[in-house]
């Protein structure tokens, strides 16, 4: 009980001069929250849901890291970030039309924060939500489904092909699009760029702007890598590519069957995957894939998955009531 008074009273403290900021007072119970953190290579969870509402949702690719932020994006309140001093998460102003416009993915880009919506296209903010402004110049698609970055560029996948942002310009510029090609995921390996679609995943070559379909006929939702291959993941599987990345096999073993798998993260030597049921993990890419949710409740699909400083985080869609 004394702990649960100094994070509350604290965190009013440090909000006090200004504007105002309260937090929850619900203790989340160990089973109860949407947001978890392992901070020993995901040995075990622990629930990190302190401050934020009984009922909340977070879409795919609504949680977001940089050096220095963590933050997740919820449809009904907006945007909070963390608050590692007192281990709780603080509410950003909001923006009516933003939470109607379906909040879905978030980024940290430089002095902005970028949120996506499925109908109203980018949000931006430059002063920790006081003012939030739309971002679309340069988009001919308003829903964004997810944001990412790579060698300091911010890339939009949207349902018609893939933007960057050009922050001189303030502008969206179209890196690829094709008629009703749905962009769910981009990756970097090897200085190539790799982009999951429904149409399967395209590479374009380093300083070449030339897609290439190299993984046809498959749906992917998102894609990932590590130093030495790419991880594809589709709707009934998750591949893994050669070294070379131009050849795909199956990487289900150890995972449940017909169940995808939604993101992944590699963290002191070891891959991490989140899944429908929990997370999943091994060191060695040929190995089967082992079950490692110790903390987490029972079922908790893990649709985001994020590294933050030495600390691994997962969020699931949708908290339960507590």
């Amino acid at each position: 009980m004394i702990k649960i008074f100094l994070v509350f009273y604290l965190g009013i403290a440090l909000n006090s001069c200004g504007q105002v900021k309260t937090f929850s007072i619900n203790t989340p119970s160990e089973n109860s929250g949407i947001v978890y953190f392992s901070e020993n290579n995901g040995l075990d969870w622990k629930n990190e849901s302190f401050g934020l509402p009984d009922s909340l949702s977070i879409g795919l690719g609504g949680m977001a890291v940089s050096d220095g932020r963590l933050g997740i994006a919820t449809k009904e309140h907006g945007v909070y970030l963390y608050n590692p001093e007192i281990m709780a998460w603080d509410k950003l102003p909001g923006h009516l039309q933003m939470i109607k416009d379906n909040i879905g993915a978030l980024a940290f880009y430089k002095n902005y924060i970028f949120v996506g919506t499925q109908f109203g296209g980018v949000y931006g903010s430059i002063d920790l939500g006081k003012t939030w402004n739309l971002q679309n110049s340069g988009l001919s698609e308003k829903t964004i489904r997810r944001f990412v970055e790579i060698n300091e560029t911010l890339y939009a996948a949207t349902n018609n092909g893939l933007y960057s942002f050009n922050d001189k310009l303030n502008h969206w510029e179209l890196v690829h699009g094709e008629a009703s090609l749905q962009v769910n995921g981009l990756a970097d390996f090897k200085g190539d760029l790799y982009m999951a679609t429904n149409r399967g995943v395209y590479k374009s070559n380093r300083n070449v702007k030339e897609w290439t379909l190299i993984l046809p006929n498959h749906s992917v939702h998102n894609i990932a890598a590590d130093q030495s291959r790419l991880y594809a993941m589709t709707y009934n599987a998750l591949l893994i590519s050669s070294i070379d990345g131009k050849n795909w096999e199956s990487s289900q073993t150890g995972l449940p069957d017909k169940l995808y798998t939604f993101n992944m993260a590699k963290k002191a030597g070891r891959i991490f995957v989140g899944q429908w049921d929990g997370v999943y993990s091994k060191t060695d890419s040929s190995k089967p894939w082992k079950s490692t949710s110790i903390g987490l409740p029972v079922k908790f699909a893990v649709t985001n998955l994020k590294i933050f400083k030495d600390i691994i985080v997962v969020s699931t869609a949708k908290s339960v009531q507590r």
